[in-house]
């Protein structure tokens, strides 16, 4: 499952030239893991609620063309691997009416509470069953 989130470039965004800084990216990143959480139907404050985080461990970033001021991007998020304490992201992030991405992305999570390595799918099973079902194979 590929899931869309559509976003502002803010203006504190960029730099003086008007030019998305790089670090603004993985916060566009995250806001598509949310999005995919919400359509599994099982929001990321479901899992945090009851004491679980998606920690991340690992962010791969291919920055492409620059994304400018003012316009929109999309990011298209998509679960590449949902195991019992890890899972997986692949982002595209796309200039408004561009069919090019300006930026691939990959981010690898191992799901922790109370600072330990958690189980998904034996401590929270529904929540991981909605996200593994929606794991999509590149």
């Amino acid at each position: 499952m590929s899931v869309v989130t559509e976003l502002d470039v803010r203006y504190p965004d960029c730099d003086t030239m008007g030019v998305v800084h790089h670090a603004v990216y993985p916060i566009w990143l995250e806001m598509g893991r949310m999005t995919f959480f919400d359509s599994c139907g099982y929001g990321y404050t479901y899992a945090h609620s009851r004491g679980t985080d998606p920690a991340m461990v690992e962010l791969n970033v291919k920055y492409g063309a620059s994304v400018t001021f003012p316009s929109r991007v999309r990011v298209v998020t998509r679960c590449t691997l949902c195991e019992g304490k890890k899972i997986a992201f692949a982002y595209e992030v796309y200039k408004q009416g561009e069919d090019e991405p300006c930026v691939r992305a990959t981010s690898f999570h191992i799901w922790v509470k109370d600072g330990k390595s958690y189980n998904m799918e034996t401590e929270l099973p529904q929540v991981f069953g909605a996200y593994s079902a929606a794991v999509e194979k590149a």
